[in-house]
């Protein structure tokens, strides 16, 4: 009996090791900390700047990759005797959705310093 549960387990491992490797090509980018615009120098706001330009162009590629690994795991599972698991594809779109978010909150907080950042430094004539 315990060898067949042995077995069982190995079998799984085997047919699980592709969804995880997919999973595992595809890293999240490290969302960029954003000065208060209310304190920051114009230096520290513009860095802040392409800081999160360079983020959301990471996240659009991480996301790219999310969506290639999850048709690479369909496409390779329809090949196989065991079928497609819909929680791979949950868990890779779940990455994505988190990703999604994080871009909007680093997005909107970036706006929230620039827009602080112009309340508190007015133009001088």
């Amino acid at each position: 009996m315990t060898r067949g549960i042995w077995l069982t387990a190995a079998a799984f491992a085997l047919v699980a090791a592709p969804a995880f490797a997919q999973q595992d090509a595809c890293s999240a980018p490290i969302p960029p900390v954003v000065p208060d615009g209310k304190t920051a120098s114009l230096p520290q706001l513009s860095q802040a700047a392409k800081d999160v330009v360079a983020f959301i162009r990471s996240s659009d590629d991480y996301q790219t990759c999310l969506l290639a690994a999850i048709n690479k795991y369909e496409t390779d599972a329809k090949g196989s005797k065991q079928g497609i698991d819909p929680s791979v594809r949950k868990g890779l779109e779940a990455k994505g959705d988190l990703n999604q978010k994080e871009k909007e909150r680093i997005g909107a907080a970036y706006n929230k310093a620039a827009a602080d950042y112009k309340s508190s430094h007015p133009a001088t004539k």
